[in-house]
């Protein structure tokens, strides 16, 4: 049986794990995660004032050692965290598709074998991640099982001593291994007719299951620091991931932006025909991408973003306008607009109107730039200075003027 190393050395040889020689193509059914800086991450420290409800929740889980369910909707970077956290505890992280597994890939297969006076019985030839775990007691794995709430029936039954026993092989003559634990991820039913409740018994080993909360700035901030800046920064710079992460409002998860996006970005930058992908052509694909229900300002930003794009890939952005920040560090959106006006704005925000002459109008992030004067703030500028203001934990009352005109605030541009 193949040892840590051995496994590895197949796996960064770009080997499939789980399929035959036979079968090359057969859609893998587990793999051990490929080696990373692991250093690197577990020094890396914990920023406390950044961590979110998400990341609480499964450090505990690790800390611990318990065993986890994670659900929540698909795109928003769960198996990422998870495998980021891991590392950082020291784990290897081993994968099991429960979509595509059947009780034979968890339990073993059923081997005829005789003994000496030519006895017939049978024993479990165990699957491959099993052998690694039992082989390699000096280890700690992450097991972790992928689309749990998706397995059939008879596999859920087949992982019950696995996860109630710690036990590898099959329920009869299984072999408990003290040097791994459990986690498992899904998605929510409304979203896949595949999804189904897990069994009892299952779902009240992993209790309290972890609900991934997804569209909050906590989990669009995780999902960039844990899988879209390490995995794209090098291959795209940092500049242009950052822009995306300022404009992650506009999308609807994550994995939208990094496979409609990025993917063809990183593929066509250096194409001999980039040319003829214009401003036009990423104003398209965006508005194709982008949210419906848009407000003027994220119509606005939606174009901005596309002009972006187009200078990067047509390799003419201005070095300053792509880090947006001045010789000394600074954010350009702060130094331009005038301290008392960025006052005005944040109380504005904050409370959700302005008073002029006795009477009260409503001010939301939708509309702000009607009440500033924009010979002094210019729309760009203003979405910098709202970011900016967000981030620093500014929560601002209203979104749309929907909202202030249900509160009865009369309209800004009448003042």
């Amino acid at each position: 049986m193949k040892n840590l190393n051995e496994y590895l050395s197949i796996y960064e040889a770009g080997r499939i794990k789980g399929a035959t020689k036979s079968k090359p193509d057969e859609k893998v059914k587990w793999e051990l995660d490929p080696k990373t800086d692991d250093k690197a991450i577990k020094q890396a420290p914990i920023d406390k004032t950044k961590v979110s409800k998400n990341t609480k929740r499964l450090l505990a889980k690790f800390k611990t050692e318990e065993d986890f369910f994670v659900q929540g909707r698909a795109g928003w970077g769960k198996t990422s965290v998870i495998k980021q956290m891991a590392k950082r505890f020291g784990y290897e992280v081993i994968v099991v598709y429960l979509d595509k597994a059947v009780a034979t890939d968890l339990e073993g297969i059923p081997v005829p074998t005789k003994s000496k006076r030519g006895t017939a019985y049978q024993e479990m030839a165990i699957p491959g991640w099993a052998s690694l775990i039992i082989d390699n007691p000096d280890t700690k794995f992450l097991l972790f099982f992928d689309e749990m709430n998706q397995a059939a029936p008879d596999v859920q039954n087949a992982l019950m001593p696995i996860v109630l026993d710690h036990r590898l092989g099959g329920k009869q003559n299984g072999v408990v291994c003290d040097n791994f634990f459990v986690g498992a991820a899904g998605n929510f039913e409304d979203e896949n007719d595949a999804v189904s409740e897990l069994s009892g018994p299952l779902k009240s080993r992993f209790k309290p299951l972890i609900i991934w909360e997804s569209n909050t700035p906590d989990s669009w901030r995780d999902s960039f620091e844990n899988y879209i800046h390490p995995h794209w920064d090098d291959k795209l710079g940092k500049n242009l991931i950052d822009k995306f992460e300022q404009n992650a409002h506009l999308f609807d998860n994550p994995r939208e932006i990094e496979h409609k996006l990025l993917k063809f970005i990183y593929k066509i930058k250096d194409d001999e025909d980039k040319d003829l992908f214009d401003n036009e052509y990423f104003l398209d694909r965006l508005e194709n991408l982008v949210k419906s229900d848009r407000t003027r300002m994220e119509k606005d930003e939606t174009a901005a973003l596309a002009d972006y794009i187009t200078e990067y890939v047509q390799g003419t952005l201005p070095a300053e306008e792509e880090t947006g920040r001045n010789s000394r560090g600074g954010d350009k959106s702060q130094e331009m607009i005038d301290p008392d006006t960025i006052k005005e704005i944040r109380l504005a925000l904050k409370r959700g109107y302005i008073s002029n002459g006795g009477k009260k109008y409503g001010v939301s992030k939708e509309n702000v730039i009607d009440i500033v004067d924009e010979d002094e703030v210019n729309g760009e500028m203003l979405k910098r200075l709202i970011k900016r203001l967000e981030n620093d934990g500014l929560k601002i009352k209203y979104q749309t003027n929907d909202e202030w005109k249900k509160a009865g605030y009369s309209d800004p541009t009448t003042a």
